[in-house]
């Protein structure tokens, strides 16, 4: 064999040259950086949706809590129902774009009473960010406690028999015209890159005891 050829293959055996070496520790950093990247962003995603889908929960679970009860307002079969605060019977008691106070007679016996939760208010607090539920408001059996919390906005609009809209706050005399409620709740919470984000859900409770 020449001296040509054991040049050659002593230059095959040597391995990789420095210039190879930082060629290929260049790619493969390239490469690490941007599958990093791509898992950063995936993880920041990810954890962003999670609390955007806890904030929705949250914001659903209040709306249904409160529906549930709403549609029970002015339940009142031996109607007027006694109430030692009200004579009038069961119904809307008090509406306005940030409360709603009702009453109705959950267990049919013809009397509003405390241990049966007839009396109840539902009001949003916009300085604690919360929504309120009290039983047995302006009585000196009041109590309250929070429904939720983190909602930076919830309001109530009311709709007269024919879908029409009634000024809030609406008057003692219009109260018995309100058939449907119209509920506006919205979350807040921060993502995980530190960004503030809003959900807002509407819907509508039909009081069907009060047509």
């Amino acid at each position: 064999m020449t001296n040509k050829g054991n040049c050659m293959l002593l230059r095959r055996h040597g391995g990789f040259t420095l210039t190879e070496l930082i060629i290929v520790m260049a790619i493969m950093a390239v490469t690490v950086g941007a599958i990093y990247g791509v898992y950063i962003s995936s993880n920041h995603s990810y954890r962003t949706q999670d609390r955007v889908v806890a904030v929705q929960q949250t914001v659903r679970a209040s709306a249904d809590f409160m529906i549930r009860e709403i549609r029970l307002a002015g339940l009142d079969p031996l109607s007027p129902a006694i109430d030692a605060t009200d004579t009038n019977g069961a119904g809307i008691k008090e509406a306005t774009s940030t409360k709603l106070r009702f009453t109705a007679d959950m267990d049919m016996d013809g009397t509003i009473e405390q241990a049966d939760e007839e009396r109840i208010t539902y009001e949003y607090i916009a300085a604690d960010r919360r929504i309120r539920r009290i039983l047995y408001e302006g009585t000196p059996s009041a109590s309250s406690n929070n429904l939720t919390e983190n909602i930076t906005a919830m309001t109530f609009n009311y709709l007269d028999a024919d879908g029409n809209t009634i000024a809030v706050p609406v008057a003692a005399a219009d109260l018995d015209t309100i058939r449907t409620i119209v509920i506006s709740i919205t979350g807040q919470d921060v993502d995980s890159q530190g960004q503030t984000f809003t959900r807002t859900l509407t819907t509508r409770a039909i009081c069907r005891n009060l047509y």
